[in-house]
């Protein structure tokens, strides 16, 4: 893992263009250790002593398919992807952009995506967190590129402020949630540059919440894309501290986001 970073760099790439990608963050054992958790994990459902993390995964979605869901639920308070992601440097960072001395861990998760690429998100910006303003940290633990499907950020959205988004799905799209945020307007993401990011496994990308970013798709039938992620909040405009009736987490909806002060 870096032993330092490039501060100055990284914190000017996310206020120019709303993220910053990380190279080089973990080094080959860091990745192993993540890809050996993960595994170790499937390997408690159905132990066979499988050593590759993708067969196995494949083979617990054939064989058991729900149980393959509660891995992935469990796999959020994995100790050591809590570790890769809780660096001193990343928190640091965070600190040093909004000038606060206190950072929150807002939704550690992992997300796996195959080739059915039926979790991939509409346009969103990351919102329903702590605080307004905070740092999407995201992972992943192989290459992410035309083939194997990542991360599309539309450059410089951020600096518009967040839009107004839904959480109902267009029609006939199938979805896993209820609440299937989205920008509302889809006429506002032609304003902005979109990028599909090509990171490298081992490489982070810092993104700013109100930066508009959605998943693309896999192709390779065999393609799966595992990524680390949390959303790291500054004790910065938080309306759960400031007002008695506000909820922990500020709604996806029926806000204006832009209003929120400290």
């Amino acid at each position: 893992m870096l032993e330092t970073l490039d501060n100055k760099k990284i914190l000017n790439e996310i206020d120019i263009n709303g993220f910053s990608i990380i190279e080089n963050y973990f080094d080959k054992n860091d990745l192993e250790s993540l890809e050996k958790s993960l595994l170790d994990t499937l390997n408690y459902i159905d132990f066979n002593n499988e050593t590759d993390l993708k067969a196995k995964y494949f083979k617990i979605k054939l064989n058991n398919p729900k149980l393959k869901s509660h891995w992935y639920d469990i796999s959020c308070f994995n100790t050591e992807m809590l570790r890769s992601i809780h660096t001193k440097q990343i928190i640091e960072l965070v600190k040093e952009y909004f000038k606060t001395t206190v950072v929150f861990s807002g939704r550690p998760a992992i997300h796996v995506h195959d080739y059915e690429n039926d979790f991939l998100l509409e346009a969103h910006q990351e919102t329903k967190q702590f605080a307004r303003d905070f740092f999407l940290f995201w992972a992943p633990l192989w290459d992410t590129n035309k083939e194997n499907g990542g991360i599309t950020v539309y450059k410089k959205s951020h600096k518009r402020g967040y839009f107004e988004h839904s959480i109902d799905p267009e029609p006939g799209q199938k979805v896993w949630t209820k609440q299937y945020t989205h920008v509302k307007d889809k006429k506002v993401l032609s304003q902005f540059e979109k990028i599909n990011l090509e990171v490298k496994a081992g490489s982070a990308v810092l993104l700013h919440s109100a930066c508009i970013h959605e998943g693309y798709p896999i192709k390779k039938k065999t393609g799966l894309r595992i990524v680390i992620t949390d959303r790291l909040n500054p004790l910065k405009k938080i309306p759960f501290l400031k007002d008695e009736n506000k909820p922990m987490k500020i709604p996806y909806t029926g806000v204006d986001y832009n209003q929120i002060s400290d």
